[in-house]
């Protein structure tokens, strides 16, 4: 279930994250350029990351959910790794995505990414039965 959870919150993430690149350039540049495009890229799409890795947080906090913040971290990183890995394997495979496309298959890359922080980030403190310690060794 805590892979389940995280994976949600990882999909609305990545794809809050992709829809939220197009309104970013629409405030950050009034006409096209280069310059414009190297500022909407160098600075503008890390601080969205950021800025949904909060939003992934914030919600992985909301749900009680123990780790929160290393599991947003770790899944934001995963899902951008994940993302450039997918981008590669379907430019490789010559698949054409269209807008729509996109943005499931940046959902289901930060949902992995996501998912696999949770499984890491688990807390499994010793043994399950809770006997660790109190002298039922024998």
């Amino acid at each position: 279930m805590r892979a389940v959870t995280a994976a949600l919150v990882g999909a609305l993430c990545g794809a809050g994250w992709l829809m939220s690149i197009q309104p970013l350039g629409d405030v950050v540049c009034d006409g096209s350029g280069l310059g414009c495009a190297l500022l909407v890229i160098v600075v503008g799409i890390p601080a969205l990351a950021i800025a949904w890795m909060l939003v992934g947080w914030g919600l992985l906090a909301a749900v009680r959910f123990s780790g929160a913040l290393l599991t947003a971290s770790l899944g934001t990183t995963g899902a951008v790794a994940l993302m450039f890995g997918g981008g590669h394997l379907l430019k490789a495979l010559n698949v054409k995505v269209s807008g729509e496309g996109g943005v499931l298959v940046v959902a289901l890359a930060a949902a992995g990414g996501y998912a696999l922080a949770g499984v890491l980030t688990a807390r499994y403190g010793g043994r399950r039965d809770g006997t660790e310690h109190r002298g039922q060794d024998g």
